[in-house]
């Protein structure tokens, strides 16, 4: 070995520095380089060297870049210090590691050697389990498997390991402090890493660090050696012969050597094969071995350990495991139900805590790369955890399970069975999806109307779901977050493709409604020149239709919002037909479609598809601000909503530098699980066990529960948490009181080409369930008939401007009472047409507006380009009722300014003879969520905290007269459960709550 060893006394340097005896056994072992001597000594090495970075983060800038030309050419690296290479700059982020977050292991108890490279079993002496370190957020890949798949994963070119990690008093490990990166392809391919990210102490060189950090060298400058093992299925049917692959590759020459093997083969406990074997590694590519053990499979799980050791002396330990089918397994026990807020399995509620998982070594390529060993660890850690769902499936490669149509791949179908065996044995609700955005196509053209395509899709769910139409544990999700229709601009609301078969259909279902080609040139505002026919009707593009209020040229308008519709109707159409192809198959298992915040986006809502699915699902990732609205308005009356993906995207400083700490994240974590479960909610899935790093995507390297070392990130406890307190809870969850406040969501505004929806609606919930704290639930407009079977006692339609004729008709019948702001004779074209109310005299709005509520007179405010968007109803400055109708001429949750809204909301509230079921007492009233849900067994409390610092909060329920106490620390949220005479009986993290007597 030939090893530099990089120390200055004169260059920064956190920890206890090396003693001179050190200095002296490094340059005995190799060189010993300072600022002014590195760039010779690292452009002079020869292929196969190591150098030893002692600094941590500092390293002499004007020699970064002969590190990298050193490590792209047959050297190795050895780093020692916390936050390695991250001063001056970041240079770190040369090494494929895009950004690194101190990690808080003050809960540390005891040190570990790593598992499957134990290299420093002997040496975990040299560190204390608190020693301050840092996670390496890893994004080695740079390109992507499938590149016209937005979801692809990309080539595995560097692997980590923890050497060490630091656990704490549950033998959880919640620290890496030595990591191992592993490079086997791409520019640093061979390259062996290995990062101790704590500063040395003086324990740490008085216990033999010095000999350590020579002996870590030697290994390093060996380079990588890559090892698999692998069973030909993951899965075999009984009466079958398993047979398994070795294959390792030396990936640089001076790595070539031999190695032995020795391997097991254990069932139940009970070892069944012991095979050794030696092989020779070469600088000529990989070496294979082939076995098939004698043995019979029968049903269950088998367990693989490959202990390897080279001439070295190099130690690998490699799990590996596969199943013989087990149908009693899989069929035992009774499926998930779904009622109208909650599941249900045997009659009992079943709130969900639950986890996204694919694999934490592969990760999108598990049903290539199938490791049911590392599966089984994880599921067996996440029902330890109380978690009980967990959502996988396709993300990507659809041509890789089916490549021909109709013709499924063998090995991803048993890869697939094998998963669903590791789930089945720890009891995990499993929902697996099939496609993901758009669906794959094969050689058809539109991915939703193709008749072609949507054979081929058939015949790719019948192939998985035929295997498991017994499994009692499993369900259906058609697809992950659809867009419509055009695979290449997803994301952005409905995009056509422009294909033939699109435009006949748009043309049917547009003829269905009115075939009378004059009625829509009126609604479109089109002349009879301009759409002389049916054959002058095409989807339209986005960029043809003025969305906004200023356009250059002329454009469409109308039309957008019957596309926005025919695009729900088409998807509803589309997962009607392959549902009916998995009932068929598999009658009584539930089928889904998760969507993420796609209302507001003109994009497919449950609202709308919710007629066609089981249980409907947000994923909510971006609109942290709005967490609440996320629930309530994915939240059907009939159908249990699951916040299926939620996690915290990846946000920069404008210095490139991550915006929030590991600790911010668990507590933006634990908001919104807290949030999922709020009116009716039926729980929360996390995104995801473990981050990977295989993919082409900064938040993929960011976002999960676990770090890329294997390590636990502090927002896993979250999991855990909720697990234990829902497990507790879960038998007073039946027959949930729905809220007295119903809001209709106005599709009309949302769909068309000038939409505010969104923004009225995310202003409402901020004022009604945290000013107020009066809950409220949500209705589409185009579904009030959901109204008449379960009648709300006060009805607000916020701002909607437009709204369709049939919503005024219902309007028109309706007895209950109703608040409705803003214009009020203006249908579903934004054309005039006849007034909900008689005073109604459209008009422009003016920035400042005023209003009389009660005896008061409110100032409303309406900037940026707000006058441009909204009108107001009348200029009388009041507000008007007549029968069941209260009206707002203004467009109150529009504007910039809170208390008129909230004045109106009371109003509107004591009119309809409402109130809200809390006395706020004492503490933050805006900056606090809190939500009281009434069962028929007693009740749920949740509390949010979105203000700055901890609040000491008091509240009377009303109903049962009782006071609780409590503090909640700034950005945490508080949960607990109590009986039907009011008394506490379960707390989230065990929270004090006092509880008193009231004076109601």
């Amino acid at each position: 070995m030939s090893a530099i060893f990089f120390y200055d006394a004169n260059l920064a340097y956190h920890g206890e520095r090396p003693h001179q005896d050190d200095l002296a056994r490094w340059q005995e072992s190799g060189t010993l380089a300072d600022c002014n001597t590195l760039i010779n000594a690292l452009n002079s090495a020869s292929a196969g060297s190591c150098v030893i970075a002692t600094h941590g983060a500092y390293f002499p800038y004007e020699a970064w870049p002969a590190l990298l030309n050193f490590l792209q050419n047959g050297g190795n690296l050895l780093s020692m210090g916390n936050m390695p290479f991250s001063a001056p700059t970041t240079l770190f982020r040369d090494l494929n590691i895009h950004e690194m977050l101190a990690v808080d292991s003050s809960a540390a108890i005891s040190i570990e050697a790593g598992e499957q490279y134990p290299l420093l079993s002997k040496q975990t002496h040299l560190f204390a389990p608190q020693d301050a370190s840092c996670g390496l957020v890893l994004m080695p890949t740079k390109h992507k498997d499938c590149p016209k798949e937005s979801s692809s994963n990309g080539p595995m070119d560097a692997r980590i390991y923890p050497l060490i990690t630091a656990q704490d008093a549950s033998g959880r490990a919640i620290a890496a402090p030595v990591v191992l990166i592993e490079n086997h392809r791409g520019a640093f391919a061979g390259s062996r890493w290995l990062f101790v990210n704590v500063n040395a102490t003086a324990l740490f060189w008085e216990q033999g660090g010095s000999d350590a950090l020579i002996n870590w060298a030697k290994f390093c400058a060996r380079g990588v050696t890559e090892i698999w093992i692998k069973s030909d299925f993951a899965c075999y049917y009984p009466s079958e012969v398993p047979t398994f692959n070795l294959q390792i590759e030396a990936l640089r020459s001076n790595a070539a050597c031999q190695w032995q093997f020795d391997i097991t083969i254990m069932q139940a406990g009970k070892m069944l094969i012991k095979e050794t074997l030696a092989l020779n590694t070469t600088a000529h590519g990989p070496v294979f071995h082939r076995s098939t053990p004698p043995m019979v499979i029968q049903s269950g799980y088998y367990a693989i350990h490959c202990r390897a050791v080279s001439a070295f002396g190099e130690v690998r330990e490699l799990q590996q495991g596969f199943w013989g089918r087990d149908h009693r397994l899989l069929e035992e026990g009774q499926p998930l139900c779904a009622g109208r807020d909650y599941f249900t399995r045997g009659g009992k509620p079943v709130p969900i805590v639950g986890m996204t998982y694919m694999a934490s070594d592969v990760h999108r390529k598990f049903l290539q790369l199938p490791n049911p060993a590392v599966w089984d660890r994880d599921m067996a850690e996440f029902a330890r955890m109380g978690i009980n769902y967990i959502r996988t499936g396709i993300w990507t490669a659809w041509r890789q399970v089916m490549f021909a149509d109709g013709h499924a791949q063998e090995a991803a179908l048993r890869a697939i069975d094998a998963f669903l065996h590791c789930a089945k044995r720890h009891n995990l609700e499993t929902c697996f999806t099939f496609f993901t955005f758009t669906p794959e196509t094969w050689e058809g053209q539109n991915p939703y109307l193709d008749p072609r395509a949507i054979a081929a899709q058939k015949r790719f769910i019948s192939a998985i779901v035929s295997r498991h139409k017994d499994s009692s544990h499993v369900h259906w999700d058609l697809i992950n977050e659809p867009s419509m229709f055009n695979p290449e601009q997803i994301f952005l609301g409905p995009r056509s493709v422009q294909d033939p078969i699109e435009i006949a259909a748009f043309r049917t279902w547009l003829q269905q409604q009115d075939a009378d080609i004059a009625s829509w040139q009126q609604r479109w505002n089109r002349s009879p020149a301009d759409l002389p026919d049916w054959n002058a009707v095409l989807p339209p593009l986005h960029q043809d239709v003025g969305h906004n209020p200023t356009e250059i040229l002329p454009k469409q308008h109308g039309i957008w919002l019957d596309y926005s519709l025919f695009s729900q109707d088409m998807l509803n159409r589309w997962i009607a037909d392959l549902s009916a192809t998995l009932r068929a198959i598999a009658p009584q298992r539930l089928i889904t479609v998760g969507q993420d915040e796609a209302l507001g986006m003109q994009r497919p809502s449950p609202m709308f598809f919710a007629e066609a699915v089981d249980y409907t699902n947000v994923h909510s990732w971006w609109l942290n601000d709005d967490l609440a609205w996320d629930t309530i308005f994915s939240k059907t009356p009939n159908k249990p909503s699951l916040v299926q993906e939620t996690g915290i995207m990846h946000i920069e400083s404008p210095n490139g530098r991550s915006k929030r700490s590991e600790t911010e994240l668990a507590h933006m974590l634990e908001r919104k699980y807290a949030y999922a479960f709020i009116n009716g909610g039926a729980g929360a899935v996390q995104w995801l066990w473990n981050i990977n790093y295989h993919m082409d995507n900064i938040n993929e390297s960011h976002i999960g529960a676990c770090r890329a070392d294997g390590t636990r990130k502090p927002e896993t406890m979250v999991s855990e948490d909720f697990g234990s307190f829902f497990k507790a809870v879960a038998p007073i969850m039946q027959g949930r009181k729905l809220e007295d406040v119903a809001v209709i969501y106005p599709f009309s505004n949302d769909y068309g080409n000038r939409r505010f929806a969104l923004e009225a609606t995310q202003r409402l919930v901020r004022v009604m369930q945290y000013e107020l704290k009066v809950p409220v639930r949500a209705i589409s407009e185009y579904h009030l008939a959901d109204l008449d079977h379960a009648p709300a006692k006060l009805i607000i339609i916020p701002s909607p401007h437009t709204l369709s004729q049939a919503a005024r008709d219902w309007i028109g019948l309706c007895k209950t009472p109703i608040l409705l702001t803003g214009p009020c004779d203006l249908d579903a074209y934004w054309q005039p047409c006849q007034a909900l109310m008689s005073e109604s005299d459209t008009r422009n709005l003016q920035r400042e507006e005023s209003i009389h509520i009660g005896s008061h007179k409110y100032r409303a405010s309406f900037g940026g380009d707000k006058i441009a968007k909204l009108s107001k109803g009348n200029t009388l400055g009041s507000l008007q009722t007549t029968g069941n109708i209260m009206w707002c001429p203004l467009p109150l949750e529009m504007n910039d300014r809170t208390e008129p809204l909230l004045a109106l909301y009371q109003t509107a509230m004591d009119w309809a003879g409402l109130s809200s079921p809390l006395n706020w007492l004492s503490g933050e009233q805006p900056g606090v969520f809190a939500q009281k849900l009434s069962f028929e067994l007693g009740a749920l409390w949740i509390l949010v905290n979105e203000s700055g610092q901890t609040e000491a909060i008091s509240f009377e329920d009303k109903a049962s007269g009782i006071i609780y106490s409590l503090t909640i620390a700034s950005e945490r949220a508080v949960l607990f459960a109590t009986d039907k005479e009011g008394k506490v009986t379960a707390r989230l993290r065990k929270h004090k709550v006092n509880q008193q007597s009231g004076t109601s």
